[in-house]
């Protein structure tokens, strides 16, 4: 593999959207008072993009809590952000969290954020690379701290599967396949197990944005294929899942996050930064995660469509 140290980069970042496969304890964000007559609840179920990874603060900066304030100037309700969005969430995580009791609120909230899907797509960049990596003994957890000695040991023992392209790209396709049928199926729970709990919420569905800038490449994509090309034909196999649940359950509320990222030009991610490597050379990372910007176009997505609304 010509250049396996930005391949592996581009799809740890990838795998950044799972949170390496740790989990970060979700947040609740609420005051205990409040001088306004009424109160009302705003939860978040989904992943690191809902959780607000890679944020100076979450608290503030994140699209639930951006939208917490637009609604108490709106209303003049107090509205409580309770964000049960946890890094490493896929579909399925996301359901046996739910299951667990670990979105205490969403039986009583009054507004229903769901954001889930990335990890299921994703995720399957990194999860391959990872797999591949821990059957050689080989941590690459932290691609930063990779040397080139790193790489020259890592190329070495992924010289026979890594040089077959088309047999990586069948195996990682091979993954995606699966994970958007578990996605289909787990969005369907994910509707029934709020619907069972809570009938009146308002629940707005949000769909996947592409986070690759054209001219990105990698190695892990189809030859002579952009890699925003092919997340985005991937991308919109994912929207088309949950364009469906959308049609079949008519108290479903659409928000287009896609169309909005894909209006943004540069996209609004962390994007790339240049790490310096023990001899000095620059390694490119690309971080997927929306920045305050971003976080800012989820939110402005989401506020036109209440607003609609109201």
């Amino acid at each position: 593999m010509k250049n396996l140290r930005k391949s592996i980069a581009i799809a740890f970042a990838a795998v950044l959207l799972t949170g390496c496969g740790a989990e970060k304890t979700a947040s609740e964000s609420s005051e205990t008072s409040s001088a306004f007559p009424e109160e009302k609840s705003l939860v978040t179920l989904g992943d690191s993009i809902s959780y607000g990874y890679g944020l100076e603060d979450v608290t503030t900066e994140r699209y639930s809590a951006i939208l917490k304030d637009r609604l108490e100037s709106r209303d003049n309700i107090k509205w409580n952000d309770y964000n049960y969005a946890v890094s490493g969430d896929n579909s399925s995580d996301l359901i046996h969290k739910l299951n667990n009791g670990r979105a205490l609120h969403a039986p009583s909230a009054d507004t229903i954020l769901l954001y889930i899907g990335a990890n299921n797509l994703l995720g399957a960049y990194g999860d391959f690379i990872l797999e591949k990596a821990e059957e050689k003994g080989i941590d690459i957890s932290n691609p930063e701290s990779l040397t080139d000695e790193d790489i020259e040991d890592l190329q070495k023992q992924f010289e026979d599967e890594m040089q077959d392209t088309e047999a990586v790209l069948e195996a990682v396709q091979t993954k995606i396949d699966e994970n958007l049928d578990q996605l289909d199926a787990d969005l369907e729970t994910i509707y029934q197990w709020i619907r069972e709990r809570n009938a009146d919420a308002d629940i707005y569905v949000l769909n996947i944005y592409n986070p690759y800038s054209e001219g990105l490449a990698s190695e892990l994509v189809p030859e002579d294929t952009d890699l925003a090309e092919y997340a985005q034909s991937q991308i919109d196999r994912a929207n088309e899942i949950i364009a469906n649940l959308i049609v079949k359950h008519d108290d479903l509320i659409a928000v287009d996050v896609a169309s909005a990222f894909a209006a943004c030009d540069p996209v609004p991610v962390v994007g790339d930064t240049n790490a310096e490597s023990t001899d000095g050379d620059a390694m490119e990372y690309y971080d997927p995660h929306p920045n305050a910007e971003g976080q800012r176009v989820i939110a402005d997505a989401v506020w036109d469509v209440m607003e609609s609304r109201s």
